[in-house]
């Protein structure tokens, strides 16, 4: 207080608090988008089945990169797995394929998954810097607390097949089960989710901010600049950084056959040199195509 009067609010921004989680309460904080930004997963209330078969698959995950300024949501990434590194490294590559940005601080829990030595080799590569919740207040899956309940609301609890009801579980009956209401796919949920994330959420009235995150974020960025410099480019050099390898970090290349990652075979020429053949390599694998992989042979990537 006495800093901002003297010396004005640039000077005191050094000193105000800093905030490791975003309430509805919260004030926005950060001196502009894109400066502090917090990564959360949270598993959704709602079932989803299979596009083909139609079997019950469970609940999703979702992760989201939200900005601490506008509280707008940057990126977001949908899957079955549970909360991963990967989740982390999709978010961002997500971020940098929208805004061809990343923000210069990310703000998380004290989960493993925001210790992989690949996330934090993707941060040091841009030079951006990682702050840890406090281990005393650990809410996994629920730091982002004010927008995981408008998503709830607003959106998930609306689909059939939400799993709301289960929170009382001995009121459940066979004719409200979410099992038998399931009708989502994963695929229709992604594209739901984007114009919930990117058009809804994005322009409605966010209370503790007095105008929408979209509005915001304009503003902000009119004032203190885009800052092209940082710019990212969304290239194959910034595609590898952020691909995901197995559990093992390795594959045996299989004579005849390949390299075997998550349950499929992929293929290259070089591998068929009788050097490479039985040996173990460093492996990786794009998420959202799971038509090709990467193998390290020969001190370089090769695609397969």
């Amino acid at each position: 207080m006495q800093t901002e009067k003297m010396q004005g609010s640039r000077a005191a921004y050094d000193t105000e608090p800093f905030y490791f989680e975003l309430e509805e309460t919260a004030p926005r904080h950060g001196d502009r988008p894109f400066e502090i930004c917090h990564i959360d997963h949270t598993e959704l209330d709602i079932k989803l089945i299979c596009s083909q078969t139609e079997e019950n698959l469970g609940k999703p995950w979702v992760t989201f990169l939200v900005d601490a300024y506008s509280r707008r949501i940057l990126a977001f990434y949908l899957k079955f797995d549970p909360p991963s590194y990967r989740s982390n490294m999709m978010v961002l590559r997500e971020c940098v394929r929208r805004h061809s940005r990343l923000p210069n601080m990310v703000v998380v829990d004290g989960g493993k998954d925001f210790q992989s030595m690949y996330f934090e080799t993707l941060l040091a590569r841009y030079n951006k810097g990682k702050k840890i919740r406090p281990g005393a207040k650990p809410r996994f899956g629920s730091v982002c607390e004010r927008l995981f309940g408008t998503l709830n609301s607003e959106f998930i609890h609306n689909c059939l097949g939400n799993t709301k009801i289960m929170k009382n579980v001995r009121q459940v009956t066979k004719e409200v089960n979410p099992d038998n209401h399931a009708v989502w796919t994963l695929e229709d949920l992604q594209l739901m989710l984007q114009e919930w994330c990117y058009e809804i959420y994005d322009n409605m009235l966010h209370t503790t901010l007095g105008e929408s995150p979209k509005e915001t974020f304009v503003k902000r960025i009119a004032k203190t600049g885009e800052r092209k410099n940082t710019y990212i480019k969304y290239d194959e050099t910034f595609i590898m950084l952020t691909l995901p390898t197995t559990r093992k970090d390795i594959a045996k290349v299989i004579s005849g056959q390949g390299v075997k990652i998550n349950y499929f075979y992929y293929w290259s020429e070089i591998l068929l040199h009788p050097e490479n053949e039985e040996k173990n390599i460093p492996v990786r694998f794009d998420p959202f195509n799971v038509g090709i992989a990467y193998a390290y042979v020969n001190n370089y990537w090769v695609t397969c």
